[in-house]
Order: structure tokens, then sequence, then C-alpha cells
């Protein structure tokens, strides 16, 4: 069995390969990971739940890195046990490139199954883990660059930061004129004034938000 494909993530090339080599972001992308944990800089421990047709199985193995080339790319090696449901091996070549503020992955996998796994067909097995790839690429590329999600985030920043910095000019224009009305006297002095300023402030800031 043989993968391969390229992915464009909108992040430049350190952040991608810093969350290529992050386990939290690599379990939260890969579909069914379970746990997977670092074991040194170059081996893992991980645990993934597959079902391909009919068969469904927790796969127990290991993960290695080698040909390791920072920060553009290396080669990934994995093989996992099923108990009843046969094994899996695979190994991957993947490689970073960087295109403007972008980085473009691109994968080469080679892949071979064992056991009851084996026996559900080539076609079948290829095209769940096609699917499977398609799926981590896609909520790494969401989780590392600047895909919807992130961009809401920056909308959701960019808009409180606004509307705190004309709350804070509001506050200032309004103690200046406090302080040029009570030295005048107008309505009743700085009691009054104070009063009104303070009204002023809580619309603004309701309004704000």
């Amino acid at each position: 069995m043989e993968l391969s494909g390229q992915y464009r993530i909108t992040a430049p090339r350190d952040r991608v390969w810093a969350a290529l080599n992050d386990p939290e972001i690599l379990k939260a992308s890969i579909p069914g990971c379970k746990s997977l944990e670092k074991q040194s800089d170059t081996d893992l421990a991980a645990k993934v739940a597959v079902k391909i047709g009919p068969v469904k199985a927790t796969m127990s193995g290991t993960v290695k890195l080698s040909n390791i080339h920072a920060p553009n790319g290396y080669t990934i090696t994995g093989e996992g046990r099923g108990a009843a449901a046969g094994f899996a091996k695979g190994v991957a070549d993947v490689t970073l490139t960087e295109e403007g503020d972008e980085t473009v992955l691109s994968y080469s996998a080679r892949g071979q199954v064992g056991g009851k796994i084996a026996q559900l067909g080539a076609r079948l097995i290829d095209s769940v883990a096609r699917d499977m790839a398609d799926k981590f690429f896609k909520a790494f590329a969401e989780k590392v660059g600047e895909g919807p999600l992130a961009r809401a985030e920056q909308a959701v920043e960019h808009a409180v930061g606004d509307a705190a910095h004309r709350v804070t000019e509001a506050a200032h224009d309004v103690e200046e004129a406090t302080e040029k009305a009570a030295a005048r006297g107008f309505l009743g002095g700085p009691i009054m004034w104070a009063l009104l300023a303070l009204i002023a402030l809580v619309l603004l800031i309701r309004l704000s938000t």
C-alpha cells in the first residue's frame, strides 16, 4: 500500500515543524488516537482506535523518527498490533517547503498490514488509510495554521482591543470634562459631574461590548 499527498498550511515552516514534534498536537489531530506519549526525542508510544469495514480494534504500537533535518522534514516509522485484528506497519517521508507565508507539507508513505485486517481487501484498506490521512492533515492544518477558527479568534482579540482602547479614550475625555466643569461649578459642582461621568462610562462600555 502506498500513499502520497501535499497539504498547504497557512503558517511559517518553523511553526509547522514544531507542531510535527508536539505530541499533544499530533494526538489531537490523529483520528481515534487515545494516547501518544513521548518516550525520547525520537520515540513515541501510541494507542489508536481504528475501524476498517466490520473490523474494530485498538492498535498499540511505537513510532520512531529518523533522518531528521530540522525544519525541512524527517522519516517516521510506525508499527502497531491489535490483538486478533492483526498488525500494521509503515514508513513515511515528510518534507516541509516554504512558499511565502505558507508551508507546503508533502508526504510519501508505504504500509503493510497482516492478520484479519489484510483479509478485508486492498481497496477498502487503501480507502480507509486515505480518509484517515485527509482527516489528520485537515485537523493538523487547522490547529497549526491560520484557519477559520484561528482567524475568528484573532478577530475577537482585535475587537476587544479596539473596544478597550475606545473606552480608555472616552474615560480620559470624560475625566477632563469633569475637571473643567467642576472648576466652573456647573450643574452642582464636582459631585454631580462625577455621577454623570460614571453613567456615561457605563453606557460606553455596554455599547462597546
